[in-house]
């Protein structure tokens, strides 16, 4: 796949229909890792924090992610978070534009929303998510993470951007 454009864009109200519908196609990726069913409805459940990012305060921040001008993913900022970080709390990029280089695009630009220390997770049992975020934080930073660490079933990364 051939693309030339990535981007990322703040979510408006607007979107908030748009991101329910992406975060279901986003889950059911997950349930691979999660184990989770959809409910008797045939939705996946929405999580807490996703009402956050809807809220007009706090440190919550939405990004479509754009490729070519079309719809590639999202990501989920909390950008006051303990030790003085932001935290990615959640990265989708669609199957289609998986592997094209689209990903890796997209986190350089939403790291650069913010200089200084970011933290993020993933699940102990995701490995490709794993080596993606190691690929990333040494892409961007030239080192390993300041602290990698397990909590219960998931692994967390913290770094620093200058």
């Amino acid at each position: 796949m051939d693309i030339g454009n990535v981007e990322i864009r703040k979510a408006r109200s607007t979107d908030r229909k748009l991101f329910e519908q992406l975060w279901q196609l986003y889950l059911y990726d997950f349930s691979e890792f999660t184990g989770m069913d959809v409910r008797s409805d045939g939705e996946y459940p929405y999580f807490p924090e996703f009402e956050l990012y809807w809220k007009k305060w706090g440190g919550n921040c939405a990004y479509l992610i754009l490729a070519d001008g079309q719809i590639a993913g999202f990501a989920m900022v909390h950008e006051f978070w303990e030790n003085e970080a932001a935290y990615l709390s959640q990265f989708f990029i669609m199957r289609k534009y998986r592997r094209s280089g689209i990903g890796m695009r997209a986190a350089r630009l939403v790291f650069s929303t913010k200089p200084g220390r970011w933290g993020l997770h993933q699940l102990a049992n995701n490995i490709p998510a794993q080596k993606f975020w190691d690929r990333v934080i040494r892409d961007l930073t030239g080192a390993a993470p300041l602290l990698e660490q397990m909590e219960s079933d998931r692994r967390f990364q913290l770094f620093e951007l200058k």
